[in-house]
C-alpha cells in the first residue's frame, strides 16, 4: 500500500499566544478529526509557540484537498510544505488526527529535534519520525 504524506509549517495569523487559541484548536481538531476519518486522511498536529506543524497522510487526492483547505484558511500564515512524499505504510494509523499542545517539554524536544530550524527543509523522513515520537507520547498527546 502507497501512502502520501504531507508536513507543512505555518504561523497563527493573529499572532496570539497558544493559550487563545486553543479554544479555535479544539474546535478545529474535532472537525478535522470527523473529515479526516471520512476521507481516510490520519495524521498529527503539533502547536508550539505560535506556530502549527501538521502531518496529513493518506491517498493524495485526499491529502491534498485537506492541504488546500488549510492554505485558504485564514487563521494560517507563513503555510510552508516541510515534505511530500510516498511512503510504504501510515505512520499515524492510530489517530484522524493526533494533537500535541504546547508546553516547556515540548518546546525543548522541539528546539532539539530536526524541526528546529523550520524554515529550512528537513528530509521527510527526520520530520515525520519526529512527529511520530512527539505524538506517542501520552503526556503531550491527546
Amino acid at each position: 500500500m502507497t501512502v502520501y504524506s504531507l508536513v507543512y509549517v505555518s504561523r497563527a495569523a493573529d499572532d496570539a499566544a497558544v493559550e487563545t487559541l486553543m479554544p479555535q484548536i479544539e474546535a478545529i481538531l474535532a472537525t478535522s478529526r470527523r473529515n479526516n476519518s471520512a476521507c481516510g486522511v490520519t495524521g498529527a498536529l503539533l502547536v508550539t509557540e505560535g506556530r502549527f506543524v501538521q502531518v496529513l497522510e493518506g491517498e493524495r487526492d485526499a491529502v491534498q484537498a485537506t492541504y488546500e483547505r488549510i492554505l485558504h484558511d485564514s487563521r494560517h500564515a507563513e503555510v510552508d510544505i516541510l515534505s511530500s512524499q510516498y511512503s510504504d505504510r501510515r505512520r499515524f494509523k492510530e489517530w484522524s488526527m493526533a494533537f500535541v499542545g504546547d508546553s516547556p517539554a515540548l518546546r525543548q524536544r522541539f528546539a532539539d529535534a530536526p524541526l528546529a530550524a523550520l524554515g529550512r527543509r528537513q528530509t521527510g523522513d527526520a520530520v515525520l519520525d519526529f512527529m511520530l515520537d512527539v505524538a506517542r507520547s501520552p503526556a503531550e498527546t491527546y
